[in-house]
């Protein structure tokens, strides 16, 4: 995996009361995101009044009793500037030596690496050194923000993700954990209504927070999690819950405490159902055993895994070009490349990253005129984004399917791909995804002489386009995709008036970077757009479009073993349509 940015790197699992399986589902999220997707992995106790995340680990006693951590790091960085030492403390750089490496067999991760960082050295004292240091002094008084900051810098340079174990309640830690420290938070919360409004005025302070409270970083992601949700006794309680409290969910929307794109399913997308059989004891539910891979708990973190891993990887699996518009990948990835990525994901078990890599594989085929193979790439990916609920690569997914099947002159069925993008990307609100569909979908239909619906396919474009202020960076991403259309559909002065607009908005950045792209990008389309007419009309000419014209089939001969399951094999027959456009 790649980061281009540390930005995405600190996550805080929080829980506004204690028993939610927090610590938990930290651990369980931190082995899978090492074990089954190979990442390096700091995990931090910072519950200084109730550590515990240790012993998910199996950290022996006498190890956690001789080992410093987060308590001992603040102190000594505290008895410093109280001091006035003129260097900071040696504990400063030290931290990194504490991280104690998760090595044994039993609880080690077969791929990546798994550290953990100990609230503190837990030895009898450790009581005695928490209670005398003050959170408010050690912020007022010693530098406190700045001793923050220095220990994310130094976690963050060591691992790509650090995943942060909060304690419960309206705290000084807790503000700490959620507010300034992290990119992004987990909100879990018990299904009862104190539980929900205490985690709900949480998200309210995460959103309000002003910059310099985060360090000028953006505001955190937030999830919501509901946790310990009954599975079969009394269920039916907890459907009435989720009914009741879906409107305070839906005005968390409204406020922007959390988005609809994160919770695709409303209030119910990340349920953690209750299990009492793995409440008797710290676990991490991992293969073999008495663990079962279907059990409702496992799949239940395997999910948020995945959710928080496409959020990490940030928007990892690209726009179908020539839609997308980026600089080229600093090292690009050929097909055999590609192959061997994916022969690895999938011996590893990570299919999320199989997935992503099977989509940037078909791409390359794309390119390569291997139409066939990567099709059925595309429908492999397709298959594992919808079981895992990967909603926004499922609909780019669909849309590259789309392009796919319309360059392997498959009209029909690529329409029909282009469709499903579309509908999926309304449902999860993904508007790049629902405009880029749009824009492709247009020219095809003109292309296929059904000029009345590009028109109205043209308007929905423009109406997403209205919804995006002036300031808004995913406006020139939109007028780019509007430019093609029009271009695509023979509206040349409106193509030529896009164009102006996006070069305008490009230059407002004021960057000179953004605005040779856009401008390569526009240039490109006056080539692209000849070559794909092109592509469409020696198919047609040689026979190997489908017909557009209504009540037309494919040929009756054509066997079952012949077709690829859920799809039409082009007819062989030339027809002419009406209205096509010409060479």
């Amino acid at each position: 995996m790649i980061f281009t940015e540390p930005n995405r790197r600190v996550l805080t699992f929080y829980s506004y009361k204690g028993g939610v399986g927090r610590t938990m589902a930290l651990a369980n999220v931190a082995y899978r995101l090492a074990n089954t997707h190979g990442l390096s992995v700091i995990a931090v106790d910072w519950d200084l009044e109730a550590p515990g995340l240790h012993r998910f680990f199996g950290i022996s006693p006498e190890v956690a009793g001789s080992t410093n951590g987060m308590l001992d790091y603040f102190v000594s960085w505290r008895n410093a500037v109280a001091h006035n030492a003129p260097e900071p403390p040696p504990e400063v750089e030290s931290v990194l030596d504490w991280l104690i490496p998760i090595t044994d067999e039993k609880h080690a991760p077969r791929f990546g690496s798994l550290r953990v960082l100990l609230a503190g050295r837990l030895d009898r004292a450790y009581g005695d050194r928490l209670a005398g240091f003050h959170w408010q002094d050690f912020y007022s008084r010693t530098e406190g923000s700045a001793a923050v900051e220095t220990l994310r810098e130094k976690l963050v340079e060591n691992a790509n993700v650090v995943l942060i174990d909060s304690r419960t309640g309206l705290t000084d830690i807790g503000g700490i954990c959620t507010i300034q420290l992290p990119d992004a938070v987990v909100l879990f919360t018990a299904p009862n209504h104190q539980s929900f409004e205490g985690t709900e005025r949480v998200a309210r302070a995460i959103a309000g927070a002003p910059e310099k409270e985060r360090a000028d970083r953006e505001k955190p992601r937030v999830w919501l999690a509901m946790s310990r949700v009954p599975l079969v006794e009394e269920s039916y309680l907890a459907d009435g819950w989720f009914r009741k409290q879906a409107k305070l969910f839906e005005k968390g929307l409204q406020d922007g405490l959390w988005l609809r794109e994160d919770h695709p399913d409303g209030i119910r997308t990340h349920v953690l159902p209750h299990r009492a059989r793995w409440g008797f004891e710290e676990r991490v539910l991992r293969e073999g055993g008495m663990v079962d891979s279907k059990d409702p708990l496992v799949l239940a973190y395997e999910q948020l895994t995945g959710t928080l891993l496409r959020w990490l990887r940030k928007e990892s699996v690209p726009l179908s070009p020539p839609l997308a518009v980026a600089s080229a990948p600093a090292h690009p990835k050929d097909i055999a490349a590609l192959q061997t990525e994916a022969a690895a994901a999938e011996l590893r078990g990570d299919t999320l990253g199989l997935a992503i890599t099977l989509h940037e594989l078909a791409e390359e085929l794309r390119k390569a005129k291997r139409y066939e193979e990567g099709i059925r790439k595309l429908e492999q990916a397709i298959g594992i984004f919808l079981s895992r609920g990967a909603y926004p690569e499922h609909a780019r997914a669909l849309q590259k399917l789309g392009e796919l099947l319309l360059s392997a002159g498959s009209m029909d069925e690529g329409e029909e791909a282009l469709r499903k993008s579309i509908t999926i990307a309304r449902q999860i609100d993904e508007k790049i995804v629902e405009a880029g569909t749009l824009a492709f979908l247009a020219v095809v239909r003109f292309f296929r002489g059904a000029e009345q619906e590009a028109t109205d396919l043209l308007l929905r474009l423009e109406l997403i386009e209205s919804r995006f202020s002036p300031n808004d960076p995913w406006l020139l991403q939109i007028l780019l995709l509007r430019n093609f259309a029009l271009l695509g559909t023979g509206r040349k002065e409106l193509a030529a008036e896009v164009s102006r607009r996006l070069m305008s908005a490009a230059r407002e950045i004021g960057h000179a970077e953004v605005e040779k792209i856009f401008s390569t990008a526009l240039h490109e389309f006056s080539n692209i757009l000849p070559k794909f007419y092109d592509t469409l009309v020696r198919r047609a000419r040689s026979g190997e479009l489908e017909s557009d014209k209504p009540g037309s089939t494919t040929r009756e001969q054509d066997s079952p073993t012949q077709r690829r399951t859920g799809r039409k094999r082009a007819s062989p027959s030339i027809t002419k349509r009406s209205g096509s456009r010409p060479k």
